[in-house]
């Protein structure tokens, strides 16, 4: 599509649609775990691993995308009935969640998410994976990175922020339920704005088994797909239990217990205004580096990627030093995002870059590097699933188990980096 041809609007609509993205996130990992902890002892390894079978659904965006990248209307384009019909699914789920959770046992609650989250997940995995395709359609290169930077940033602030800043509001009133009704309303809406983009015809006839075939045979195509799983073992992984660290450590700590059972002291709600203000934190350094290096991955993309991961990899390895004090993990929340951001707005250009020269199956592709990043990020919780298990029982401080699990995602991203060198940047960079 010409550069006159994309429209300002297009980059609010994808954005708004991530950032309410960002917020189910935000309500799936961080306020459900909490307000659970309020009212009973948790084994955050349980949680983690209730996490890993919840996202399942994102292991099949490759399907995902293999079918909106062959099936649509001539009136409503390939893409939009996807998203719409999709991001309804979710948020009937989100619905059906708040009305049925006040009479549910306490006995039985998390396996009665563990089921919800299931079908939010695959809901949005959908809606999420005709959405890139759109993206891919739609941009122009030179508009790529800034557009990735955008949507990825608020993607993850509604994550970090949003989500608390939702659920700490619906906590104070005592509505905890209400929250995923407003969360289900709120997707109804950002699924339909995107019937206003404008898409590109679909192709007459789309060689869908050739295009496989020559997607799997190529050796490049599976060191972008290995790279990126590397890449996103960290991410669910360290929001999380940085957080928790931060909490735990801080004076006069709201969470007690070993890491088999972590309790909230007090008020739910107190806990819920301190993690909102380091989800905050968090979320503005991701927008920040998000827009920074995608700015220069509009330019440069392969310096935009090492440049992000030169500032990541070190702060795995020392942020369980910046422990005490609020203001200290303050400022390493902000360092992490930070980098988070630039790694998503740089990797994501060039992954875009690639997928973009399948133009038959842009979304198929794409959705298959994102099903390796989700597989990733999957892989991340159950590993350190079990990872606290074993460190538990080696360390009494829950920092020194931190501190080996974080060593071990520091590696992961290092192997990310060094097979990401392999790959040839012509495929990406400009010329």
């Amino acid at each position: 599509m010409a550069e006159n041809e994309f429209k300002q609007s297009y980059a609010f609509i994808f954005s708004f649609f991530y950032l309410i993205q960002g917020f189910y996130n935000g309500i799936q990992y961080i306020v459900v775990p909490f307000w659970v902890l309020s009212i009973m002892s948790v084994d955050l390894a349980v949680v983690l691993g209730i996490f890993a079978v919840a996202t399942i659904p994102w292991f099949l965006k490759f399907i995902i995308g293999l079918l909106n990248d062959r099936y649509g209307t001539k009136k409503f384009g390939r893409r939009k009935p996807w998203i719409l019909f999709s991001g309804i699914f979710a948020g009937i789920w989100f619905i059906i969640t708040g009305i049925l959770l006040p009479s549910q046992p306490i006995t039985g609650l998390l396996n009665f998410f563990m089921i919800c989250a299931l079908m939010w997940n695959i809901g949005i995995a959908f809606a999420d994976t005709s959405l890139d395709g759109m993206i891919l359609d739609v941009t122009p290169k030179e508009k790529l990175g800034k557009v990735q930077a955008y949507t990825w940033s608020m993607n993850t602030f509604g994550n970090a922020a949003g989500g608390i800043i939702l659920g700490a509001i619906f906590l104070s009133f005592n509505a905890i339920h209400l929250l995923f009704v407003f969360e289900g309303i709120l997707l109804f809406i950002a699924c339909f704005f995107p019937v206003f983009v404008k898409e590109t015809p679909i192709p007459e006839e789309i060689p869908v088994i050739d295009n496989l075939k020559a997607i799997f045979k190529k050796r490049e195509n599976w060191k972008v797909f290995i790279s990126a799983m590397l890449d996103s073992i960290p991410y669910g992984v360290v929001l999380l239990a940085y957080s928790i660290l931060v909490i735990l450590y801080a004076p006069d700590a709201l969470i007690s217990g070993p890491i088999s059972s972590l309790s909230l002291k007090g008020a739910p709600l107190e806990a819920f205004i301190v993690y909102c203000l380091i989800g905050v934190v968090f979320g503005i350094g991701v927008i920040v580096g998000g827009v920074i290096i995608g700015r220069i991955a509009d330019k440069k993309r392969k310096q935009s990627v090492y440049i992000a991961n030169v500032i990541y990899i070190p702060l795995l390895i020392i942020c369980f030093l910046f422990r005490g004090p609020y203001i200290l993990g303050i400022i390493m929340m902000a360092l992490l995002g930070f980098g988070e951001g630039g790694l998503k707005a740089s990797f994501q250009s060039v992954r875009a870059d690639i997928s973009n020269k399948y133009p038959d199956l842009r979304s198929t592709f794409f959705a298959l590097i994102i099903s390796f990043l989700n597989a990733g990020q999957t892989i991340g919780m159950a590993l350190t699933s079990v990872l606290l298990t074993l460190f538990s029982s080696i360390f009494s401080e829950y920092y020194m188990v931190f501190f080996c699990i974080m060593i071990i995602m520091a590696i992961f991203q290092i192997l990310c980096v060094l097979i990401f060198k392999t790959i040839d940047t012509r495929l990406y960079e400009f010329e």
